[in-house]
């Protein structure tokens, strides 16, 4: 048996991103970029107005100017301005020849076809060319998630088809001859089947892409017809929920095999979610996950998640925060890692960590609150409240 730690360095190890594909802008949102994008012109291209107002030498220090033209935004200037000569310019026109600053328009009075320049500000009020970025500069780096912003910049940049990571694709599979549809009503020894609800919710939270779902009784052989009629090339991750123990009915791994998988490994010391297990098959990856809803949970977080990661070429998101503790954290030692689900809170500008408390790993009712989990070492006991947490954070807290 291996700690999280090890798991974690053999899933990295062992899954890489997918080959990259070039898609259009309107279906970029949230991709990882997978080739850095440089500007190939100095922006702004040219000089620029930044203010309505008139086109100017700022050398000439007259108090009157002649109106010669007007440039707007799009236009290229047809005039050159000269001693005593000024142009009206709108915000964003090219600055005209032999002018060097923008008086805004606040500042001066109009007299037919003069200006009288009431104030001078420090400033152009020029953006000048290549003030932002020259040609060549790097604006947005590979692995770096497309923002409505990134697109933004992009369409600036003129790549309009960015070559991004495609969403990963999954199949999963929910075994158990006790498992009906949540629209059942369940008979004497059945259960409604939550993981699946819970496995869609996850993978499209991490922008993966399921493209097949079914749930499926206890038998090796049906597991393996099961799975082999997704075509191989029509899927990246496969998830079996349950069947990852080493019951007479846990076929998992033996599933896994005759499928021509690689196993890394079988168990993690990890409570809950012990029985995880992980696989490849050339760029495929595939986990046995322990059939507890909490336990799928909890290992989704700590481990399935890095392999989808992996494969977008995204930084793992593993953000552990420092918290105290706003009420006690129950917890008898055990030989396992636990991770406690918990409520993370920002009071006056301090982050507060509620542990909630569970029955077992069939507990579904704390996942609605848990916006984190809190690592307890082996053999550590409880805390009292006000003791400092590190806690992994999954969203944001309130």
């Amino acid at each position: 048996m291996i700690s999280l730690q090890e798991a974690r360095a053999i899933i990295a190890q062992n899954v890489g991103p997918l080959a990259p594909i070039s898609i259009s802008l309107a279906q970029a949102h949230q991709r990882i970029l997978r080739r850095p994008a440089a500007t190939l012109e100095d922006l702004p291209g040219f000089d620029r107005s930044a203010m309505d107002g008139y086109a100017l030498n700022g050398d000439d220090m007259a108090e009157k100017f002649r109106i010669v033209g007007e440039i707007q935004p799009g236009c290229e200037p047809t005039v050159e301005i000269g001693p005593g000569e000024c142009a009206r310019i709108f915000t964003g026109a090219q600055i005209p020849r032999g002018a060097s600053v923008v008086i805004m328009q606040e500042n001066t009075r109009r007299e037919g076809d003069w200006i009288i320049v009431e104030r001078r500000d420090p400033q152009t009020w020029i953006r000048k060319r290549g003030e932002d970025a020259r040609v060549g500069d790097v604006l947005l780096k590979e692995g770096e998630r497309l923002t409505a912003g990134s697109l933004s910049l992009l369409a600036q940049l003129g790549i309009t088809e960015p070559e991004v990571s495609p969403r990963p694709r999954a199949i999963h599979f929910t075994t158990g001859n006790e498992l009906v549809a949540p629209s059942a009503t369940p008979k004497a020894g059945q259960i409604r089947d939550s993981n699946s609800s819970l496995i869609a919710a996850l993978l499209a939270e991490a922008q993966a892409e399921l493209v097949r779902q079914d749930r499926c009784a206890d038998s090796l052989d049906l597991l393996v017809s099961t799975i082999e009629a997704s075509p191989a090339d029509s899927w990246d991750l496969l998830l079996i929920s349950g069947g990852a123990s080493v019951g007479d009915y846990d076929f998992g791994a033996r599933a896994l095999e005759r499928l021509g998988f690689t196993v890394h490994f079988r168990k993690i010391n990890l409570r809950p979610g012990k029985p995880l297990v992980f696989a490849t098959r050339g760029s495929q990856g595939a986990f046995v996950i322990p059939g507890n809803p909490l336990s799928h949970f909890i290992t989704y977080q700590v481990a399935i998640r890095l392999a989808v990661e992996r494969m977008e070429g995204a930084a793992p998101r593993w953000s552990m925060v420092r918290a105290e503790l706003a009420a006690p954290l129950i917890s008898k030692p055990d030989p396992r890692e636990t991770w406690n689900p918990a409520r993370v809170s920002l009071e006056a500008g301090v982050l507060k960590a509620t542990p909630l408390a569970w029955q077992s790993s069939g507990d579904l009712r704390v996942l609605p609150a848990t916006n984190a989990l809190i690592p307890v070492a082996p053999q550590e006991g409880s805390r009292d409240r006000g003791a400092a947490a590190e806690c992994l954070l999954l969203d944001l807290p309130a």
